[in-house]
Protein backbone atom coordinates (compact mmCIF):
# COMPACT_ATOMS: atom_id res chain seq x y z
CA UNK A 1 0.00 0.00 0.00
CA UNK A 2 1.18 3.49 -0.77
CA UNK A 3 0.43 6.61 1.19
CA UNK A 4 0.38 10.09 -0.42
CA UNK A 5 3.23 12.21 0.85
CA UNK A 6 3.19 16.00 0.91
CA UNK A 7 5.91 18.13 2.52
CA UNK A 8 5.68 21.89 3.02
CA UNK A 9 8.83 22.32 0.93
CA UNK A 10 7.33 20.33 -1.93
CA UNK A 11 4.12 22.33 -1.77
CA UNK A 12 6.08 25.58 -2.07
CA UNK A 13 8.01 24.25 -5.05
CA UNK A 14 4.81 23.19 -6.78
CA UNK A 15 3.22 26.57 -6.18
CA UNK A 16 6.30 28.29 -7.61
CA UNK A 17 6.15 26.09 -10.69
CA UNK A 18 2.47 26.90 -11.14
CA UNK A 19 3.25 30.61 -10.94
CA UNK A 20 5.98 30.21 -13.57
CA UNK A 21 3.50 28.45 -15.87
CA UNK A 22 1.21 31.47 -15.72
CA UNK A 23 4.04 33.87 -16.56
CA UNK A 24 5.38 31.74 -19.41
CA UNK A 25 2.01 30.63 -20.76
CA UNK A 26 2.67 32.17 -24.17
CA UNK A 27 5.80 30.07 -24.63
CA UNK A 28 3.41 27.17 -25.25
CA UNK A 29 1.38 26.68 -28.41
CA UNK A 30 -1.78 28.77 -28.16
CA UNK A 31 -3.64 26.08 -30.13
CA UNK A 32 -3.67 23.89 -27.04
CA UNK A 33 -6.80 25.92 -26.13
CA UNK A 34 -8.75 25.43 -29.37
CA UNK A 35 -10.61 22.72 -31.23
CA UNK A 36 -9.58 21.52 -34.68
CA UNK A 37 -9.78 23.97 -37.61
CA UNK A 38 -10.33 27.01 -35.40
CA UNK A 39 -8.82 30.08 -37.09
CA UNK A 40 -7.55 33.01 -35.02
CA UNK A 41 -5.27 35.99 -35.55
CA UNK A 42 -1.65 35.49 -34.55
CA UNK A 43 -1.22 37.39 -31.24
CA UNK A 44 2.20 38.54 -32.48
CA UNK A 45 1.14 39.96 -35.83
CA UNK A 46 -1.69 41.91 -37.41
CA UNK A 47 -1.05 40.15 -40.73
CA UNK A 48 -0.84 36.48 -39.80
CA UNK A 49 -3.53 33.95 -39.04
CA UNK A 50 -3.27 30.68 -37.16
CA UNK A 51 -5.22 27.54 -38.01
CA UNK A 52 -5.29 25.05 -35.14
CA UNK A 53 -4.90 21.40 -36.12
CA UNK A 54 -4.44 18.79 -33.39
CA UNK A 55 -3.40 21.55 -30.94
CA UNK A 56 -0.59 22.73 -33.25
CA UNK A 57 -0.45 26.21 -34.83
CA UNK A 58 -0.25 26.47 -38.62
CA UNK A 59 0.57 30.00 -39.82
CA UNK A 60 -0.52 31.91 -42.91
CA UNK A 61 0.47 35.47 -43.88
CA UNK A 62 -1.52 38.17 -45.62
CA UNK A 63 0.20 40.25 -48.31
CA UNK A 64 -0.26 42.60 -51.26
CA UNK A 65 -3.35 44.79 -51.24
CA UNK A 66 -4.91 42.79 -48.39
CA UNK A 67 -2.20 42.95 -45.70
CA UNK A 68 -4.35 42.58 -42.58
CA UNK A 69 -6.06 39.53 -41.14
CA UNK A 70 -9.63 40.13 -39.97
CA UNK A 71 -10.36 37.59 -37.23
CA UNK A 72 -14.15 38.09 -37.51
CA UNK A 73 -14.30 37.61 -41.28
CA UNK A 74 -11.59 34.96 -41.14
CA UNK A 75 -9.74 36.37 -44.16
CA UNK A 76 -7.15 38.89 -45.36
CA UNK A 77 -8.53 42.38 -45.91
CA UNK A 78 -7.37 45.77 -47.18
CA UNK A 79 -8.20 47.69 -43.99
CA UNK A 80 -9.45 47.01 -40.48
CA UNK A 81 -11.99 48.95 -38.46
CA UNK A 82 -10.74 51.88 -36.44
CA UNK A 83 -11.71 50.00 -33.26
CA UNK A 84 -9.41 47.08 -34.02
CA UNK A 85 -6.33 46.59 -31.85
CA UNK A 86 -4.50 46.26 -35.18
CA UNK A 87 -5.75 49.52 -36.64
CA UNK A 88 -3.07 51.00 -38.94
CA UNK A 89 -3.53 53.94 -41.27
CA UNK A 90 -1.26 54.99 -44.14
CA UNK A 91 -3.09 58.28 -44.57
CA UNK A 92 -0.53 61.06 -44.94
CA UNK A 93 2.50 58.76 -44.58
CA UNK A 94 2.99 57.47 -48.14
CA UNK A 95 6.44 56.01 -48.85
CA UNK A 96 7.08 55.42 -45.15
CA UNK A 97 7.40 52.32 -42.98
CA UNK A 98 5.20 51.77 -39.90
CA UNK A 99 5.62 49.27 -37.10
CA UNK A 100 3.25 46.33 -36.69
CA UNK A 101 1.67 47.19 -33.31
CA UNK A 102 1.57 43.50 -32.33
CA UNK A 103 5.07 42.52 -33.33
CA UNK A 104 8.70 43.51 -32.79
CA UNK A 105 9.79 42.27 -36.20
CA UNK A 106 6.78 43.16 -38.40
CA UNK A 107 6.30 46.36 -40.33
CA UNK A 108 4.12 47.93 -43.06
CA UNK A 109 5.29 49.91 -46.08
CA UNK A 110 2.82 52.61 -47.08
CA UNK A 111 2.83 52.85 -50.87
CA UNK A 112 2.26 55.99 -52.90
CA UNK A 113 -1.42 55.00 -53.00
CA UNK A 114 -1.39 54.92 -49.19
CA UNK A 115 -1.90 51.15 -49.15
CA UNK A 116 -0.21 49.23 -46.33
CA UNK A 117 1.98 46.34 -47.47
CA UNK A 118 3.16 43.87 -44.82
CA UNK A 119 6.77 42.81 -44.33
CA UNK A 120 8.97 41.43 -41.58
CA UNK A 121 12.58 41.80 -40.55
CA UNK A 122 15.11 38.96 -40.86
CA UNK A 123 15.79 36.62 -37.95
CA UNK A 124 17.55 38.17 -34.93
CA UNK A 125 16.41 41.69 -35.89
CA UNK A 126 13.60 44.01 -34.81
CA UNK A 127 11.91 46.83 -36.67
CA UNK A 128 12.92 50.31 -35.48
CA UNK A 129 10.05 52.75 -36.10
CA UNK A 130 12.29 55.79 -35.59
CA UNK A 131 14.87 54.89 -38.22
CA UNK A 132 12.38 52.84 -40.27
CA UNK A 133 14.93 50.04 -40.54
CA UNK A 134 15.56 46.57 -39.16
CA UNK A 135 18.16 46.60 -36.37
CA UNK A 136 19.84 44.03 -34.16
CA UNK A 137 17.66 42.76 -31.31
CA UNK A 138 20.18 43.92 -28.71
CA UNK A 139 19.75 47.47 -30.02
CA UNK A 140 15.96 47.28 -29.75
CA UNK A 141 13.77 48.39 -26.86
CA UNK A 142 10.78 46.45 -28.21
CA UNK A 143 9.23 43.65 -26.18
CA UNK A 144 6.55 41.20 -27.21
CA UNK A 145 3.19 42.90 -27.14
CA UNK A 146 0.50 41.80 -24.72
CA UNK A 147 -2.84 40.75 -26.11
CA UNK A 148 -6.44 40.19 -25.12
CA UNK A 149 -8.05 36.97 -26.33
CA UNK A 150 -11.06 38.69 -27.86
CA UNK A 151 -8.75 40.74 -30.08
CA UNK A 152 -7.58 37.54 -31.79
CA UNK A 153 -10.52 35.12 -31.38
CA UNK A 154 -13.81 35.43 -33.31
CA UNK A 155 -17.07 35.79 -31.40
CA UNK A 156 -18.93 32.67 -30.26
CA UNK A 157 -15.90 30.37 -30.37
CA UNK A 158 -15.38 28.32 -27.20
CA UNK A 159 -11.83 27.83 -25.96
CA UNK A 160 -10.18 26.32 -22.92
CA UNK A 161 -9.75 28.13 -19.63
CA UNK A 162 -6.71 26.49 -18.04
CA UNK A 163 -7.72 27.67 -14.56
CA UNK A 164 -10.25 24.86 -14.16
CA UNK A 165 -11.20 21.54 -15.76
CA UNK A 166 -14.84 22.62 -15.94
CA UNK A 167 -14.18 26.12 -17.24
CA UNK A 168 -13.95 27.67 -20.71
CA UNK A 169 -14.00 31.07 -22.40
CA UNK A 170 -16.11 32.58 -25.16
CA UNK A 171 -16.04 36.05 -26.73
CA UNK A 172 -19.37 37.81 -27.15
CA UNK A 173 -19.37 41.12 -29.02
CA UNK A 174 -15.65 41.38 -28.36
CA UNK A 175 -15.99 40.83 -24.61
CA UNK A 176 -14.51 37.83 -22.81
CA UNK A 177 -16.91 35.68 -20.80
CA UNK A 178 -16.09 32.85 -18.41
CA UNK A 179 -18.33 29.78 -18.68
CA UNK A 180 -18.61 26.68 -16.51
CA UNK A 181 -19.73 23.18 -17.50
CA UNK A 182 -22.46 21.65 -15.31
CA UNK A 183 -21.31 18.32 -13.83
CA UNK A 184 -18.98 17.88 -16.80
CA UNK A 185 -15.52 19.01 -17.92
CA UNK A 186 -14.55 21.15 -20.89
CA UNK A 187 -12.84 19.28 -23.73
CA UNK A 188 -10.64 21.56 -25.85
CA UNK A 189 -10.43 19.12 -28.77
CA UNK A 190 -14.20 19.21 -29.37
CA UNK A 191 -14.96 22.63 -27.89
CA UNK A 192 -17.77 21.17 -25.78
CA UNK A 193 -18.58 19.97 -22.27
CA UNK A 194 -18.25 16.19 -21.96
CA UNK A 195 -18.13 13.47 -19.29
CA UNK A 196 -15.30 14.10 -16.83
CA UNK A 197 -13.64 10.78 -17.63
CA UNK A 198 -13.03 11.92 -21.21
CA UNK A 199 -10.86 14.87 -20.16
CA UNK A 200 -7.27 14.54 -18.99
CA UNK A 201 -6.97 17.47 -16.61
CA UNK A 202 -5.31 18.22 -13.28
CA UNK A 203 -6.95 21.60 -12.58
CA UNK A 204 -9.90 20.04 -10.75
CA UNK A 205 -12.31 22.47 -9.06
CA UNK A 206 -11.31 22.76 -5.41
CA UNK A 207 -13.92 25.13 -3.96
CA UNK A 208 -14.97 24.06 -0.46
CA UNK A 209 -13.01 20.80 -0.70
CA UNK A 210 -11.10 21.75 2.44
CA UNK A 211 -14.17 22.42 4.52
CA UNK A 212 -15.93 25.56 5.71
CA UNK A 213 -14.68 28.43 7.83
CA UNK A 214 -16.47 26.96 10.85
CA UNK A 215 -14.87 23.54 10.34
CA UNK A 216 -11.82 23.50 8.03
CA UNK A 217 -10.17 20.24 6.97
CA UNK A 218 -6.58 20.39 8.23
CA UNK A 219 -3.53 18.34 7.22
CA UNK A 220 -5.60 15.73 5.39
CA UNK A 221 -6.01 14.33 1.90
CA UNK A 222 -9.44 14.58 0.26
CA UNK A 223 -10.79 13.12 -3.04
CA UNK A 224 -10.66 15.47 -6.03
CA UNK A 225 -14.34 14.76 -6.73
CA UNK A 226 -13.77 13.81 -10.37
CA UNK A 227 -11.48 10.77 -10.48
CA UNK A 228 -10.83 7.68 -8.38
CA UNK A 229 -7.08 8.26 -8.29
CA UNK A 230 -6.88 12.00 -7.63
CA UNK A 231 -6.72 13.78 -4.29
CA UNK A 232 -5.95 17.18 -2.76
CA UNK A 233 -3.86 17.92 0.30
CA UNK A 234 -5.52 20.43 2.61
CA UNK A 235 -2.76 22.19 4.52
CA UNK A 236 -3.23 23.97 7.84
CA UNK A 237 -3.55 27.74 7.42
CA UNK A 238 -2.02 30.24 9.85
CA UNK A 239 -5.31 32.13 10.18
CA UNK A 240 -7.35 28.96 10.73
CA UNK A 241 -9.29 29.30 7.47
CA UNK A 242 -9.78 26.44 4.96
CA UNK A 243 -6.98 25.92 2.44
CA UNK A 244 -8.11 27.76 -0.71
CA UNK A 245 -5.28 26.40 -2.87
CA UNK A 246 -4.81 22.73 -1.96
CA UNK A 247 -2.17 20.76 -3.84
CA UNK A 248 -3.46 18.09 -6.27
CA UNK A 249 -1.85 14.73 -6.86
CA UNK A 250 -2.91 11.23 -7.87
CA UNK A 251 -2.25 7.62 -6.99
CA UNK A 252 -0.10 5.40 -9.24
CA UNK A 253 -1.67 3.21 -11.92
CA UNK A 254 -4.04 0.54 -10.60
CA UNK A 255 -4.40 2.27 -7.23
CA UNK A 256 -7.38 4.31 -5.99
CA UNK A 257 -7.39 6.95 -3.27
CA UNK A 258 -9.20 5.90 -0.10
CA UNK A 259 -10.19 8.81 2.13
CA UNK A 260 -10.84 6.72 5.24
CA UNK A 261 -7.34 5.24 5.31
CA UNK A 262 -5.72 8.27 3.63
CA UNK A 263 -3.91 5.83 1.36
CA UNK A 264 -3.63 4.62 -2.24
CA UNK A 265 -4.98 1.06 -2.19
CA UNK A 266 -6.47 -1.66 -4.40
CA UNK A 267 -9.49 -0.40 -6.41
CA UNK A 268 -11.56 -3.38 -5.23
CA UNK A 269 -11.41 -1.90 -1.72
CA UNK A 270 -12.65 1.57 -2.73
CA UNK A 271 -16.27 2.39 -3.55
CA UNK A 272 -15.57 5.19 -6.01
CA UNK A 273 -18.34 5.89 -8.52
CA UNK A 274 -16.21 7.99 -10.89
CA UNK A 275 -14.77 6.32 -13.99
CA UNK A 276 -13.10 3.16 -12.65
CA UNK A 277 -11.09 2.65 -15.84
CA UNK A 278 -9.02 5.78 -15.32
CA UNK A 279 -5.38 4.81 -14.77
CA UNK A 280 -6.08 1.08 -15.00
CA UNK A 281 -3.97 -1.44 -16.93
CA UNK A 282 -6.73 -4.08 -16.86
CA UNK A 283 -9.15 -4.60 -19.73
CA UNK A 284 -12.08 -5.39 -17.43
CA UNK A 285 -12.69 -3.83 -14.00
CA UNK A 286 -15.19 -4.16 -11.19
CA UNK A 287 -18.31 -2.01 -10.96
CA UNK A 288 -19.54 -0.65 -7.61
CA UNK A 289 -23.06 -2.00 -8.18
CA UNK A 290 -24.10 -4.00 -5.12
CA UNK A 291 -23.72 -7.74 -5.49
CA UNK A 292 -20.32 -7.78 -7.25
CA UNK A 293 -21.83 -9.15 -10.47
CA UNK A 294 -21.19 -6.14 -12.71
CA UNK A 295 -18.10 -4.85 -14.54
CA UNK A 296 -16.79 -2.39 -17.14
CA UNK A 297 -14.71 -2.88 -20.26
CA UNK A 298 -11.85 -0.33 -20.36
CA UNK A 299 -10.72 1.32 -23.57
CA UNK A 300 -8.17 4.13 -23.50
CA UNK A 301 -8.73 4.63 -19.78
CA UNK A 302 -12.49 5.15 -20.23
CA UNK A 303 -15.24 2.75 -19.18
CA UNK A 304 -17.81 1.42 -21.62
CA UNK A 305 -21.42 0.72 -20.62
CA UNK A 306 -21.78 -1.41 -17.50
CA UNK A 307 -22.18 -5.13 -18.13
CA UNK A 308 -23.45 -7.96 -15.93
CA UNK A 309 -22.30 -11.52 -15.21
CA UNK A 310 -25.93 -12.54 -14.67
CA UNK A 311 -26.06 -15.16 -11.92
CA UNK A 312 -22.26 -15.31 -11.73
CA UNK A 313 -19.84 -12.97 -9.96
CA UNK A 314 -17.13 -10.79 -11.45
CA UNK A 315 -13.54 -11.67 -10.51
CA UNK A 316 -11.35 -8.61 -11.16
CA UNK A 317 -8.10 -10.53 -10.81
CA UNK A 318 -9.17 -13.04 -13.48
CA UNK A 319 -11.02 -10.38 -15.49
CA UNK A 320 -14.06 -12.60 -15.96
CA UNK A 321 -17.26 -14.05 -14.53
CA UNK A 322 -16.98 -16.92 -12.03
CA UNK A 323 -19.53 -19.07 -10.16
CA UNK A 324 -17.95 -18.66 -6.72
CA UNK A 325 -19.10 -15.77 -4.54
CA UNK A 326 -17.10 -12.55 -4.60
CA UNK A 327 -17.50 -9.89 -1.92
CA UNK A 328 -15.20 -6.98 -2.69
CA UNK A 329 -15.53 -3.92 -0.45
CA UNK A 330 -16.24 -1.77 -3.50
CA UNK A 331 -19.47 -3.63 -4.30
CA UNK A 332 -20.73 -4.73 -0.91
CA UNK A 333 -21.14 -1.46 0.99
Amino acid sequence: MEKPICFVGLALVLLMLQACELVNARDEDICRLFSNNTVIRDPDSCSRSITCIDFVSHYSSCSGNTPFFDKDQGKCVKTLSSTSSCSISCEGVANHFLADPKSCYGYYYCSENEIAMYGKCPDSTHFNATTETCTHQYESACTTSTFEYCNIVPDNVNFDNLQGCDKYHVCTKGKLSDKTCTNQYYQASSGTCVAKALVNCDAHPNANLCGKASKPTVDKFVPDGATCRGYFYCAKQADGSPDQNPIWNQCPQDKFFDESSQMCISPTLVKCTNDRCDGRTLDFVLSTTLGCRNYYHCSGGVASAEKSCGNYFFDEELGGCVPNIKSYTACTK
